[in-house]
């Protein structure tokens, strides 16, 4: 990148730095994900190295625990922990203003300014700006024919959050059809995750499984979200979001998105519809929003700096619900991510609405994603 270059998003980066900064700071409480991160942290600075040990704490892959074990020993040298574990997070958002300034400002300006990337990094903390920056950078390296590069991003990605390894079949495809590049790139994206996994497997292997494969989600949001919601307003009951309360439609949920992932590798095996990677993400991440079901709030995020790329009318709409759901959510569910004490819970007809419309959108999105690629 020129020296022009960096200075023409300075700007960006300086805004988006700012919209972040503020929640971190002004909510630094110890709550939800970011009270999860904190008890991982103990276990794993006071009881064991091996986070999969501590049960329900820790269902991802191993990368983000050494951030949180980061925090945790600085928030004993005198640092407060929920400012310090939402940086790097702050952090990989930047990173990805950065990336996407690399197709077009444009792009930069409205990752920096969404509130779904402000709601999920500044205010409640979850780290799916990290996943993403590593998707785009493998999207990025690819694009540019630097496939070793883009390999090892997608090992970042997969390192991670789990979902992303359903993201090889489409970056394998889009490479030259060379036997020796392909296995290359499979080995560099997958090798560096398994052999992560292998102390923590020899260590405690059904831990290890128990945690990461046997992680099903929650019911927040997604068709489970939406019914549980609907269930609340008809009732006044809120069923619990674990998935143990939810019976055979998890189970159902799984093989829907699989049927829906395979659908579209046999479709871009047989025709090469998608010509670009980033559109096949997009269409992966927004299969998994519409049909998986048991989504987690933070999952939101995930399709919007693909769509920043080319910021549609389904993108619109889905911004504008998803941003709606989350604020309804964080309110009637999560009041912790935004106030420093209780408060009376406002009603769900914020969160169930949002819900229901953020799944509409999303449904509408994948289906002109899928009809046409190109159009975001």
């Amino acid at each position: 990148m020129s020296g022009d270059g960096r200075r023409r998003r300075l700007p960006v980066l300086a805004v988006a730095l700012a919209v972040r900064l503020v929640p971190v700071f002004a909510c630094a409480f110890l709550t939800v994900d970011v009270l999860r991160y904190h008890k991982v942290a103990e276990h794993v600075l006071d009881v064991s190295w091996n986070p999969y040990q501590a049960p329900r704490l820790y269902p991802y892959p191993p990368l983000w625990v050494w951030f949180e074990a980061a925090a945790g020993w600085l928030e004993r040298q005198g640092l407060p922990f929920p400012i310090v574990v939402k940086l790097p997070v702050v952090l990989a958002d930047l990173g990805i203003v950065a990336l996407l300034g690399a197709w077009s400002a444009r792009a930069a300006w409205i990752y920096a300014l969404h509130p779904v990337s402000v709601l999920v990094t500044g205010f409640h903390g979850q780290f799916d700006a990290l996943m993403l920056l590593f998707v785009l950078a493998a999207v990025r390296g690819h694009e540019t024919g630097a496939f070793d590069r883009s390999a090892l991003a997608l090992a970042g990605a997969i390192a991670t959050k789990s979902l992303p390894v359903l993201l090889l079949p489409f970056f394998w495809m889009a490479l030259p059809r060379d036997r020796g590049v392909r296995l290359r790139f499979a080995a560099l994206a997958i090798l560096p995750v398994a052999l992560a996994l292998v102390p923590y497997a020899v260590a405690d292997f059904g831990a290890l499984r128990r945690e990461l494969l046997g992680y099903a989600g929650v019911a927040d949001f997604g068709w489970i979200g939406v019914l549980r919601g609907l269930s609340f307003l008809s009732s006044g009951h809120l069923v619990k979001a674990y998935p143990q309360y939810w019976g055979a439609l998890v189970p159902a949920a799984k093989l829907a998105f699989l049927a829906a992932f395979g659908a579209l590798v046999v479709i871009q095996a047989r025709t090469g519809r998608f010509r670009s990677l980033g559109a096949a993400v997009l269409a992966v991440f927004l299969a998994f929003l519409v049909f998986y079901g048991s989504i987690s709030a933070q999952y939101l995020l995930w399709p919007i700096p693909f769509g920043a790329r080319r910021p549609g009318a389904p993108f619109i709409a889905y911004s504008a619900a998803t941003t709606l759901a989350l604020v309804g959510f964080y309110l009637f569910l999560a009041p912790g991510v935004f106030f420093a004490d209780e408060v009376a819970r406002p009603t769900a007809w914020l969160w169930v609405p949002g819900a229901a419309a953020s799944l509409l959108a999303a449904a509408w999105w994948w289906t002109a994603v899928v009809r046409r690629p190109d159009v975001g």
